[in-house]
């Protein structure tokens, strides 16, 4: 959390727009199974392509608060999978022009939710091919909206099994649950924002179900350039073992 990002106020998400946004997020994605079919047997990168731009597309008409720039899209390269794993990398370009060219350059790197240390330091190209032509509200819940759409945008695993959770009866029947253990105590269960100037910090419970069920404390800075930062996360609770990808 950069110094001027402490300085401002407090501001909290309310619980129902978490809740819609959760809802949104799972239409958005029977959508896009419906528009692009089945998956095929055999694992073909371009069929995930064309899915998550769809998945894109489809997000973006969901959350209309969150603008791309007229006549561009958001495009995709699949890299292949590690394990159940698809590494994809999110760029922007003009709408109906071929980007193959585009493609052969791009390099695979970890979604920002799931870089190493020493990974998060190491330059990227991620403002200019994707933050950048976008545009939102700045306000507390233009924040959070646009870390949602991006979340969905990067579609790491982690983002994909996991929820925001937003209430306290949900954790307390999560830690209730059968090897559950908590860990650190948390005062408000409701994300949390701190604006300052052109950049926006927030706090958020994410419940996700891979290695280990957890519940872990996830603070991201959104820059002035848009850019998604990710601090060591706080494990908050931990419960039996995951799903294995």
């Amino acid at each position: 959390m950069s110094e001027s990002a402490q300085t401002g106020t407090v501001e909290f998400i309310p619980r129902a727009l978490v809740a819609a946004c959760r809802e949104r997020i799972q239409r958005v994605r029977e959508r896009t199974g419906a528009r692009i079919g089945a998956v095929p047997p055999r694992f073909d990168p371009h069929y995930w392509e064309a899915w998550f731009e769809a998945n894109a597309e489809e997000l973006l008409r969901s959350f209309p608060e969150v603008e791309l720039r007229s006549g561009y899209s958001v495009r995709y390269r699949c890299f292949g999978q590690h394990g159940a794993d698809l590494r994809v990398r999110p760029f922007v370009a003009r709408a109906g022009v071929a980007v193959d060219s585009v493609q052969r350059i791009l390099e695979w790197h970890a979604p920002p939710d799931s870089r190493g240390a020493l990974e998060k330091g190491a330059p990227n190209q991620d403002v200019e091919l994707l933050y950048s032509h976008f545009s939102f509200p700045r306000t507390a819940a233009g924040y959070f909206e646009y870390w949602f759409v991006m979340q969905e945008i990067w579609a790491s695993a982690r983002w994909a099994y996991s929820h925001v959770v937003a209430d306290l009866e949900e954790l307390g029947q999560l830690v209730a649950g059968p090897q559950w253990q908590l860990i650190h105590p948390v005062e408000q269960y409701q994300p949390a924002v701190v604006r300052s100037e052109n950049c926006g910090v927030l706090a958020v419970l994410v419940h996700c179900p891979l290695q280990r069920f957890e519940v872990t404390l996830q603070r991201v800075e959104i820059d002035a350039q848009q850019a998604l930062h990710y601090s060591e996360p706080i494990l908050v609770a931990s419960g039996p073992r995951g799903y294995i990808l």
